[in-house]
Parts: structure tokens; C-alpha cells; sequence
């Protein structure tokens, strides 16, 4: 397997390597939508009383997965606008299930119906995989190579290897063929245990892969391995948290009420790893840990995540972490004479070059200004997907469609990659991600209807 290009991204405000607790929230404030889920569902009203793991509402374009009670609890609804909010809390006992007591008695429907499915993924697409469709082959992430984008593998699997090892066991007995781990190559002691345990387990094979982003991507990983999906079968994608939920909800027998979040960013002043309910409140979890300097908190990493606003309050069923960057208020004085010797460039134009490696304190500040592309060629260097966003960019100017589709832009992974080393600050991931929405829905759509007209 050839793994090409990628970029090591380093970023000041890594979260702590251990897991805290912080103390219970008066209130919690349940997002009903997240990145690929829309509970749209209420099957509660306000003023109700529910049990810790109660379904509160599920998302029925998403094969009906469920929104989880994380406490007991008084509903109230209509308080913050697409929040179920839960007041008088109180740590109550999850209902355990039997085993096989699922309504269709199968391993797949107790992963629905005890939360742990949205933790899997279409490898191919990032979207929910169907429950219906056979698992060709499974990928396992066990590294987080987006700064702050999600709790690093190894603090997870630091007191939680055996239970990483039994989710595993119950994955490989859910898919066809074999389930590909991915670990980085490193030498210390979790990874070469790890790679031990891993090589006494049947139907799994070990992937190495080095510590570049995105290299620890489903779509990347698949592209590499020559896994195909299909309308007949899937490819899963799961991080080292999707493990542990399967074993949790299936050795254990329980609902999946708290996620582990990580806190980091240059305006954190203390990094951290967080484990708390299902919406606990994102103004509480960051109280006392950030900076009273102006900034931005971003529901993911810096190259893929999204800024926080009235929409999210609490933590959501898919987050896995914030990062909070400075967003500085004016501008730079003399910024353009600067040497650059807090800044970390790809193309090795600034000072820093000649300091030996560290964490950059990025901050919101765009360094610069919108410039027409210069042809530099970084974007295509460090693609992953071995296509070229400098050229889809100028064709996209001038609406070549045609042209974009044959250069393949569909491989793009979102990786965010192109954007983040443009030295003229072109929002290339934008750009071609909307070139695909425009292929799909204008070129290859007339291309359906045409084909259909002619076999009519």
C-alpha cells in the first residue's frame, strides 16, 4: 500500500494526555443537529420527565437513530431554538439490555438502537452507512492527525486497550472481509503492544501509516487499499472512540450517554480531555480553561471544523472536539516587514525555518491578503488524492465542468490540506467541493436523463 503526500501539522494548545471529569451542569442543552444527523423526530414534550438513556427524538432521514437521555431528567423544549433542553438532572442508572433484546434481534440494530452507530462511518463518502448494506471490509483509525479535531488515540487507549481489543473482536464479526487498523509508526511502548495484540487476532490486518495528516483519513486509507463500495455492499470508517462504543454497547450492553471531548487551541490555557454527557452546555465546558482575549471556538479542528454559534450550544452527538483559536481586532502594524519568526510556512519563506520545530500559536488572522494563484504547485505536492486543485481552480473560473470532471476532482477528500498551505490564501477546498456539487447536479443529472430518454 502507497500512501502519497500529506503534511504535519503542528499547532500550540495540545490537550493534556489524560481523561478529566468536570463537575455536573445545572442544565444540558441537546443539539438536534449535527454534521451528518438531523433529529427531526421529538418523541417527548415539555414539562415530561425522562430516564437516563429515554429516546428523546430520532432523525428519520438517518435510519431512525436515536437522541439519548444522557440523565434523568424534566424536558423542556422551546427554550433555545433546535435544542431539546434537560433541567433537574440527576445521575440515574442506564437501562442495561439483554442480551439480543433488540427489536430485530440482531448486533446491528442494538448498535442503532443503544447510540453507537453514529460512530461509523462511509468510508468512502463520510456520510452514515446503511444498516441494510454488507460490510465489505472495516478501516480503524487509532491516531487523530487533525490538531484538536478529537481525543488522541493513544489517551484512549492508554486504560482502555482491552476494551479497544473486545470492540474489535465484535466489529471483525460484522464485516465480510478483513478489518484494516490503522497505527502510526512510532516505537513507543501503546503502539508496539498494540501491534502484538493486533497480530494474534484473525481477519485483521495491520496498516502502518506515518504521522501526516490526513493519512489517518477513511477515504485516503480506502483509496490506498483498493476498497470499493457499492449499492450492494459498504466500506465502514471508525476512529479508536467508534471501537470502544461497539464494545460498550455490545459486551457491555449499554446505551452511549457521554463523549470524550478534547479542548484545545491558542487560546486555551489549559488543554484538556474532556469527558462529559450529551449536551453539556459549550459556555461551562470552556469556563476557566480560555483566554479573556477575543476569539473563535470551532466545533472540530482548524481545517475541517465549524464555528460555534447560536445553532450548537452543547455538546453534540458527533463532537469529538473544540478548538479555540485568538481572533485578533486589528491589524498587524507593519506586518509586511515582518520576518515571520512565530509563523511556520510550507513554502519555508519565513525565519522560523531556521528554529528548530514547535507548535505554531495560530490565530484566526488570514496573514495576508486574497491573491490570484501564483502556480506555486504546494497544493498538488501535498494532495493525498493525487489530483491537482491549482488547475481545477482556474477551471472553475471559467465554468469547465467538463474539464473539471476529468481531472478527477471527485477524488478529493475535504482533507483541507490545499487551503491551508496557499500562499494566496484561495479557499481551494470550497472551491472544488462545490465544482463536485455542480457536476453532479448539472452535468452528470442531464447525463441520466439523456440515457433515460434514449432507452425510452
Amino acid at each position: 500500500m502507497k500512501l502519497r503526500s500529506g503534511y504535519n501539522i503542528r499547532l500550540a494548545g495540545r490537550p493534556a494526555g489524560r481523561i478529566s471529569v468536570p463537575d455536573q451542569p445545572d442544565i444540558l442543552l441537546l443539539p438536534q443537529r449535527s454534521r451528518r444527523l438531523q433529529f427531526n423526530k421529538l418523541l417527548v414534550k415539555s414539562g415530561q420527565s425522562v430516564r437516563c438513556g429515554q429516546v428523546l427524538a430520532i432523525a428519520t432521514g438517518q435510519f431512525d437513530l436515536p437522541l439519548l437521555a444522557p440523565l434523568d431528567g424534566i424536558v423542556r423544549l422551546r427554550v433555545h431554538r433546535g435544542h431539546i433542553q434537560l433541567e433537574s438532572l440527576r445521575r440515574g442508572e442506564p437501562r442495561v439490555a439483554s442480551a439480543g433484546d433488540a427489536p430485530t434481534g440482531t448486533h446491528k440494530q442494538a448498535l442503532i438502537d443503544l447510540g453507537a452507530w453514529s460512530y461509523l462511518y462511509d468510508a468512502h463518502g463520510d456520510g452514515v452507512p446503511d444498516p441494510a448494506r454488507p460490510v465489505a471490509a472495516a478501516i480503524v483509525a487509532t491516531t487523530q492527525l487533525e490538531p484538536f479535531a478529537g481525543p488522541r488515540g493513544d489517551v484512549l487507549l492508554s486504560d482502555s486497550l482491552n476494551a479497544f481489543l473486545r470492540g474489535l473482536d465484535c466489529l471483525v464479526s460484522l464485516v465480510d472481509g478483513v478489518t484494516y487498523v490503522a497505527v502510526p509508526r512510532s516505537r513507543n511502548s501503546l503502539a508496539v503492544q498494540l501491534r502484538q495484540s493486533l497480530s494474534e487476532m484473525p481477519r485483521i490486518q495491520v496498516v502502518d501509516i506515518p504521522l501526516r495528516y490526513p493519512l489517518d483519513h477513511f477515504n485516503v486509507l480506502a483509496l490506498a487499499l483498493g476498497l470499493k463500495s457499492s449499492r450492494e455492499q459498504t466500506v465502514w470508517g471508525l476512529q479508536t472512540e467508534g471501537v470502544l462504543a461497539i464494545d460498550q454497547a455490545l459486551n457491555g450492553r449499554q446505551p452511549l450517554l457521554d463523549r470524550v471531548v478534547a479542548v484545545g487551541g491558542s487560546a486555551v490555557s489549559e488543554p484538556v480531555h474532556l469527558r462529559v454527557p450529551v449536551g453539556y452546555p459549550i459556555q461551562s465546558l470552556l469556563a476557566g480553561r480560555v483566554t479573556q482575549a477575543p476569539h473563535r471556538v470551532i466545533n472540530g479542528g482548524v481545517l475541517n471544523g465549524q464555528t460555534v454559534d447560536e445553532h450548537q450550544l452543547g455538546v453534540g452527538v458527533e463532537s469529538t472536539g473544540f478548538t479555540v483559536l485568538l481572533e485578533p481586532t486589528r491589524r498587524e502594524l507593519w506586518g509586511f516587514v515582518r520576518t515571520g519568526l512565530d509563523r511556520i510556512s510550507y513554502s519555508n519563506c519565513f525565519m522560523s525555518l531556521f528554529r528548530p520545530k514547535y507548535p505554531e500559536p495560530l490565530t484566526t488572522a488570514l496573514r495576508g491578503e486574497h491573491r490570484p494563484c501564483i502556480g506555486c504547485g504546494f497544493c498538488e505536492e501535498l494532495c493525498p488524492a493525487g489530483i491537482m486543485p491549482h488547475w481545477i481552480h482556474k477551471l472553475a473560473y471559467r465554468d469547465a465542468l467538463e474539464e473539471i470532471d476529468r481531472c478527477a476532482a471527485h477524488k478529493c477528500v475535504g482533507c483541507g490540506l490545499c487551503s491551508y498551505v496557499c500562499p494566496s490564501k484561495l479557499d481551494l477546498r470550497r472551491e472544488i467541493r462545490d465544482a463536485n456539487e455542480a457536476i453532479r447536479r448539472d452535468l452528470h443529472t442531464a447525463e441520466a436523463t439523456e440515457t433515460e430518454e434514449v432507452v425510452g
